[in-house]
């Protein structure tokens, strides 16, 4: 018969299953906490005099007349550049079409409207992006328009190729359930590639930027 060793009799082999869910669920709540601070709660700049507004993309109609709205009514910059990448699988025929029809990237009263497509179709690929903008046009100051869930991360991933003044503005979609978990768990896999890739234009191993 084999020997039991001192303190690990049957009633402590029982206690392990229950110290591991305990600790996997202490490590959910601690997620969950981090989260709701950092994501749902950001660091936003009141707008003001910004040499572009830039939105973020996808390009949705909320976060677009919001930009247009900083840019045509309250007058904070002269350039609107707005993200448009490719449209995702799981978009509505209706959101494709939208994108595709591109009524957004028309001027207006004057107003210079920048389009481009991100690469690669990131945030990353549209903070490269803005780099080149603001080095050919002496861009001081650009105020960034996302969504709530999505202002810290791309506030880091902008500030590392941008290095003027990056004002963040948000619209909020007012999440919750599972859409609001499922971005939780987005945003925390973009800040894991974000600390292992650290520069400006440094991409994961296998994961090259597009040569289109």
């Amino acid at each position: 018969m084999a020997e039991t060793a001192p303190g690990e009799g049957p009633a402590t082999r029982r206690r392990w299953p229950l110290v591991v869910v305990i600790a996997v669920v202490l490590l959910i709540v601690l997620w969950l906490a981090v989260c709701h601070a950092v994501l749902d709660d950001p660091r936003v700049e009141r707008p003001g005099a910004s040499d572009a507004v830039l939105v973020l993309g996808p390009p949705d109609p909320t976060r677009v007349e919001y930009a247009q709205d900083l840019v045509y009514n309250q007058h904070i910059a002269k350039t609107l550049v707005i993200s448009v990448p490719d449209a995702e699988a799981y978009d509505s025929p209706e959101t494709v079409a939208y994108y595709e029809a591109r009524s957004f990237c028309n001027e207006h009263d004057g107003v210079e409207v920048i389009c481009f497509k991100p690469d690669p179709s990131t945030t990353q690929g549209e903070a490269i992006e803005l780099r080149s903008l603001a080095q050919e046009r002496g861009w001081d100051t650009v105020t960034a328009v996302t969504f709530t869930q999505h202002v810290s991360r791309s506030r880091l991933i902008l500030s590392r190729c941008y290095t003027g003044e990056l004002r963040m503005a948000s619209v909020d979609f007012h999440l919750t359930g599972t859409s609001l978990l499922m971005q939780y768990v987005h945003q925390s896999a973009g800040f894991v590639k974000a600390w292992l890739t650290p520069g400006c234009d440094q991409q994961l191993p296998g994961n090259p930027k597009s040569s289109s």
